[in-house]
């Protein structure tokens, strides 16, 4: 069996709006004066819990947990996680219990995601930092298990093999060669689905650009490499064989994780007032504020189509006042 008809054989449901549009950014284009045709595929309209990257993957986590008889899910992020969100939201499609574990974000009052995960029903636990996560949901879990439940832990924005899966399937939606993707990433699964799918369906030429949205681009490329491994075990692809290149771009991060910068809200204004397309400010506006960096300093200049690929996020503009 070749590896696409072992990607082809891996079940996922259908929870999202897809294949979600590609729309031209013409008034963009003559903006910048760009050379190459800009385009953006609109992931921001994937559906479930405001949509995002993250429906893709769950897409596949939630086949499996209704598959294996998993009744509960768990998985874990800041308060304003757009994964965490479109878990609660899947979830509560799929009738499984959620539980988040979520840590506090760097964004003042109260994050609109974390009152949709209320509204969505997930049990929430609140954790000091990002390294009490992952001990926290494996304890929650094991306590869970003992008292006759099935608890299905995802990782941390489903950045695995599994749910990297997701953006290899997103890859069979383009009718067109890209020359370049710029998109935001961080904990890896997007990116590593793109690169992988790109090879297996025959986009040799398209040039991945992940935008680093907080970790140093060594870190992310290696987590990436890791990624596309356990999806070339995963399909039985020969290995290194879905690698591709894999390049992280960590000049646009800003202060930190969640807090804009300068260039990325110049990015997103930009966006709003041309194309009538709205950004995020933790995610999608730095990786946007990198896009235009790389038309300006000429790197993209020799590509015919650029391509943005929108991961959603726009929830983080909204903080609700009050408490949940």
């Amino acid at each position: 069996m070749t590896p696409i008809d072992c990607f082809r054989r891996i079940r996922r449901l259908d929870l999202g709006h897809f294949p979600s549009p590609v729309q031209d950014l013409p008034r963009l284009r003559e903006h910048l004066a760009a050379k190459p045709r800009l385009w953006i595929k609109r992931d921001d309209w994937s559906g479930a819990g405001f949509g995002g990257n993250k429906v893709r993957k769950l897409e596949y986590y939630l086949s499996k947990a209704l598959r294996q008889g998993y009744d509960t899910v768990l998985t874990c992020g800041a308060e304003t996680s757009n994964h965490c969100r479109a878990t609660a939201s899947l979830a509560a499609r799929c009738g499984l219990r959620c539980h988040l574990i979520l840590n506090p974000s760097a964004q003042s009052g109260t994050p609109a995601s974390l009152l949709l995960d209320h509204l969505y029903g997930a049990e929430i636990h609140r954790v000091a930092d990002r390294t009490q996560r992952a001990p926290v949901m494996s304890e929650i879990s094991a306590g869970l298990r003992a008292n006759g439940h099935r608890p299905m832990e995802i990782p941390l924005g489903a950045s695995t093999p599994l749910g990297a899966l997701g953006f290899m399937h997103a890859i069979s939606e383009l009718n067109f060669h890209p020359a370049a993707i710029i998109h935001a990433t961080s904990s890896g699964g997007t990116q590593a689905g793109l690169v992988a799918g790109l090879a297996l369906f025959g986009f040799s030429d398209t040039r991945v650009i992940g935008i680093s949205a907080d970790d140093p681009a060594r870190e992310v490329e290696e987590t990436v490499r890791t990624i596309v491994g356990g999806i070339e075990l995963e399909i039985n692809a020969p290995a290194c064989s879905l690698l591709g290149g894999i390049h992280v771009d960590d000049r646009f991060t800003g202060p930190g994780y969640g807090i804009p910068s300068r260039e990325s809200d110049e990015a997103l204004k930009l966006l709003a007032r041309l194309e009538g397309i709205i950004l995020d400010p933790v995610y999608t506006a730095k990786a946007f504020a990198g896009l235009l960096a790389l038309l300006s300093d000429g790197t993209l200049n020799n590509a015919r189509d650029v391509l943005f690929w929108h991961t959603g996020g726009q929830m983080a503009l909204f903080s609700a006042v009050g408490t949940c």
